[in-house]
């Protein structure tokens, strides 16, 4: 066999073949890259980076022809191989491979090994270990000259130094809708819709797709609660249908929808429908739902006590309501409240995160000096002009979140009203109401109605149809759950921080309909998107507290029956705090890991499979599990650090047997 068919990579020999048409070529810059292609007569496409000084490519035309016209040039050339019938398995070599001489191997024989092989030390790692290049005058590429090395008598190994191309294992879910959930994830350009407007929830979500823990209520006009992306164990904490009578409210369990209903189900959807490989999927899957349905005409004494009743109950309530263009300060008592509430309420006592709608009527949220026309429609459908002084209620409070729109074109959403007190923007649909006309972008696809009520798309439990800040709110509210998911201790006010010190500002300063207000970045601060578009990822990142490290070894040396009972290895975790990140890495010999369950049983009894029989005939089990590799990991995030530790593991097969060796559990904790 040829030595350029096969490599070793970790004690293991690798069978390659040569890709058609890849190559890869030494260049600092894809422009250089471009003009050492131009001067050697070679038409090269898809030309990426992929390490220092390392441009991947694809040749046009005759790939051989190719590369020796790029090596007459003096430019280092290598094809690119890959798996035999594994054309996803590429791998890219270098001039440099790993060798190892075996131990008693001279300095001399070294040396003279270097000088005949005519190979550059690169770099001396220790412990017989060198890092080698080839040379011109090597004659051959790293491979073939690693693989002549390594059947030499005096080297224990030598091994092409790869570079590895990674991917990023952000979290897709299965749902068969959320491909259109384009306000989700945009990785790339389409028809109306620009790559990266959407909120990066995929790349959020490998860090965490929310905790039961966190709940997200949604006060609204009603809610199909039999909808299949309402479904899931511990989904819905509380159902609270409220109306007031003699200046008292009182609750019922009733929240559907009825007679003229319609928004409550769309607007939930958006912010916490559960990933369950059907329909719609939520900016936050993973929280719990507080669903509240009032008659959205209580007067402000109902409001206190309705807000009250919600910040016992949830860490964060969506508002996607409110008035259009009028005079409508809040009473200083419910203005009392929200402050109250958002600095001292939630269930958790650090602040509720309200999260309100700024209005789809494209004028200011406030302006007490207001002197211009504003037209809008009313609940009617009529035409309104209104030229006084502006205050819409709750959306001008300051420790709320108002939230306004963007498009798919990541451009402002034709209706969405505007102002200092907007705090961030989130993606949704676009369409100008006075005009009647649909200017460009995309609808929300989310959950509806069907049976009860009305919907947005007759006869479907989903639409593509929602929109409005009535859906950019609740898209706010869900990511507002995957932040505190990550970090409990965070305060509403820091929430707030956090969401506009991660908003993305590369919006443009774009409107389908005429603004009386600029709407370009100052300072950080746009008076359209507020402090950008929400970001979820940079979001939940922020979220991670600094705290402290618990890194505690476990040494077992306990022998593991064969297809006998469980091993128990116990820690005892006297630091007390909250886990805002966990790692479990473990050592164990044995000759075949496929039969091997190992599990971490944490010390409020939650127990996390760590290896399920996987791996088949390999021997020894050797890795760390962290929580974005092992998303079940997550659900123990939010839980206290102190208690018993305990990992399991059972042999579930005879034959093989092996060894517990150690194990070990570092977290990131936060003071509880």
């Amino acid at each position: 066999m040829s030595n350029n068919n096969y490599f070793w990579q970790g004690g293991r020999k690798i069978q390659i073949e040569q890709t058609a048409s890849d190559i890869t070529l030494n260049a600092p810059d894809l422009e250089t890259a471009r003009t050492i292609a131009d001067e050697a007569g070679v038409s090269l496409e898809r030309m990426n980076p992929v390490g220092s000084g390392l441009i991947r490519a694809t040749v046009s035309g005759d790939r051989d022809r190719s590369m020796a016209q790029l090596r007459e040039l003096d430019n280092v050339v290598h094809h690119v191989y890959q798996t035999p019938g594994a054309p996803d398995a590429k791998y890219l070599i270098t001039d440099t491979f790993f060798i190892k001489f075996k131990p008693g191997t001279s300095p001399l024989a070294i040396q003279e090994l270097l000088e005949a092989e005519k190979l550059e030390l690169v770099q001396d790692l220790g412990q017989n270990t060198l890092l080698v290049r080839v040379t011109t005058a090597t004659n051959r590429n790293a491979i073939k000259t690693a693989n002549l090395a390594a059947a030499r008598g005096d080297v224990e190994y030598a091994e092409p130094n790869l570079v590895h191309q990674l991917q990023k294992f952000a979290f897709i879910p299965t749902d068969e809708l959320f491909p259109k959930q384009w306000h989700l994830n945009a990785p790339q350009n389409g028809t109306d819709l620009v790559a990266g407007t959407g909120i990066f929830a995929p790349e959020a979500w490998d860090l965490t797709r929310g905790s039961r823990d966190i709940v997200v209520c949604v006060a609204d006009d009603g809610f199909d609660l039999t909808h299949p992306d309402f479904a899931g164990t511990g989904k819905i904490v509380g159902k609270l249908n409220a109306f007031e009578s003699n200046g008292t409210v009182f609750y019922t369990e009733d929240v559907s929808p009825q007679g003229d209903d319609y928004h409550g189900t769309p607007c939930a959807g958006v912010a916490i429908a559960e990933n369950n490989g059907q329909g719609t999927v939520g900016a936050a899957p993973g929280c719990a739902f507080l669903a509240v349905r009032f008659p959205l005409a209580f007067d402000d004494a109902a409001m206190i006590q309705l807000f009250k009743r919600i910040s016992r109950e949830a860490d964060i309530v969506s508002c996607s309501w409110g008035y259009g263009p009028t005079n409508y300060p809040l009473s200083r008592a419910f203005s009392e409240t929200l402050s109250t509430l958002a600095q001292t309420g939630g269930k958790r006592g650090k602040g509720l995160v309200i999260c309100v709608a700024a209005g789809n009527n494209n004028c200011p949220v406030k302006d007490l000096n207001n002197t211009r026309n504003y037209k809008y429609r009313n609940q009617f459908g009529g035409v309104v002009n209104y030229g006084g002084p502006i205050d819409r209620w709750i959306a001008a409070h300051p420790d709320v979140i108002t939230v306004s729109a963007s498009t798919s074109l990541k451009t402002r959403s034709a209706y969405s009203s505007w102002g200092k007190e907007i705090c961030v923007c989130a993606p949704s649909n676009n369409f100008d109401d006075l005009a009647a006309s649909t200017p460009r972008g995309l609808g929300i696809v989310t959950t509806d109605n069907e049976d009860v009520g009305l919907g947005f798309t007759p006869s479907s439990r989903y639409t593509d149809r929602f929109g409005g800040t009535s859906s950019a709110t609740p898209t706010v509210a869900g990511v507002c759950g995957l932040i505190l998911s990550r970090n409990p201790n965070l305060t509403a006010l820091q929430v707030k921080q956090i969401l506009q010190q991660t908003a993305d500002k590369d919006l443009k300063i774009e409107s389908a309909t005429p603004v009386n207000e600029p709407g370009d970045f100052v300072s950080g601060f746009s008076l359209w998107f507020g402090h950008g578009k929400v970001n979820a990822f940079k979001a939940v990142q922020a979220a991670v507290p600094t705290g402290t490290t618990v890194d505690l070894p476990v040494t077992a040396n306990m022998a593991i029956p064969d297809a006998g009972s469980p091993i128990f290895s116990k820690l005892e975790v006297s630091q007390t705090g909250i886990i805002t990140d966990l790692r479990i890495s473990v050592d164990i010999t044995h000759t075949y890991i496929g039969d091997l369950q190992v599990d971490i049983l944490a010390p409020n009894g939650t127990s996390v499979s760590l290896h399920d029989r996987s791996g088949g005939t390999q021997n020894d089990l050797r890795t760390i599990y962290t929580a974005s590799l092992l998303p079940a990991l997550n659900g123990l995030v939010g839980k206290s650090i102190g208690g018993t530790w305990t990992l399991r593991v059972v042999d579930t097969w005879r034959i093989d047997a092996g060894q517990l060796n150690s194990w070990r559990l570092i977290a990131k904790v936060t003071n509880a």
